[in-house]
């Protein structure tokens, strides 16, 4: 296999992977509105668009991202939380 070939491989294995953890469905249960930068909104509706007949709504697409930043920021975002926190009374 030549170089650009296997790139190209690990390209479209990175964007399946991507479509399967994000561009999923979901039961979205809440109608809390967040609001967004509408240049944010466009590229989220782009992507829900394209992947539609998934079941992938704006809302399961924004959930997820959110999922996996909060798994993969955990630690910092409780210390954070922790350091900012005053007390109740």
């Amino acid at each position: 296999m030549n170089p650009a070939t296997d790139i190209d491989v690990r390209a479209a294995e990175e964007r399946r992977k991507y479509a399967a953890k994000f561009l999923r469905p979901g039961i979205v249960r809440s109608n809390t509105k967040v609001y967004i930068y509408p240049e944010v909104h466009a590229v989220l509706s782009r992507m829900a668009d394209r992947f539609r007949d998934t079941g992938a709504s704006i809302g399961s697409y924004v959930s997820e991202i959110l999922l996996d930043h909060f798994a993969n920021n955990r630690e910092v975002m409780e210390g954070l939380y922790d350091e900012n926190s005053q007390p109740l009374f």
